[in-house]
């Protein structure tokens, strides 16, 4: 059965592993790098908000400045896509994305782990599996 938390935590470790690769990389691979980060980032931010950020009032909490985190991560990306060969566009947006996925997993991950059972977890998961799909 699947874990939504588990699932999101792979993506964002799957982000931060292609920043990685991004600073390390130099050409044209630099720029497919930015490209396929400015895709992941977007189909992620879309499935969060298409499946555990609808359940957030669940867990007591409000997933506005989440919401709010996305706009601003998805405004960045918009010019990282427009700018994919500006380094400092997309670095901004990855480490800004970067900053959001860890305050998430530290201070509203706990909240949602003490109040989510496995089945909507799972349901959760194949939500936010299948919304990343329709966005890519």
């Amino acid at each position: 059965m699947s874990d939504v938390l588990a699932t999101i935590k792979a993506d964002h470790d799957n982000v931060k592993s292609l920043f990685g690769k991004y600073k390390a990389a130099s050409g044209s691979e630099k720029t497919t790098l930015a490209m396929t980060l400015i895709t992941e980032m977007k189909a992620h931010s879309a499935a969060e908000d298409a499946s555990i950020y609808a359940d957030y009032s669940k867990f007591g909490l409000s997933a506005a400045s989440n919401k709010q985190d996305h706009a601003e991560i998805n405004k960045m990306i918009a010019d990282a896509s427009a700018a994919c060969s500006n380094e400092a566009v997309v670095t901004k947006a990855v480490t800004t994305f970067i900053a959001h996925s860890d305050e998430e997993e530290s201070q509203q991950w706990p909240a949602i782990k003490a109040k989510l059972s496995s089945s909507e977890s799972a349901s959760l998961a194949s939500q936010f599996v299948n919304a990343k799909k329709s966005v890519a």
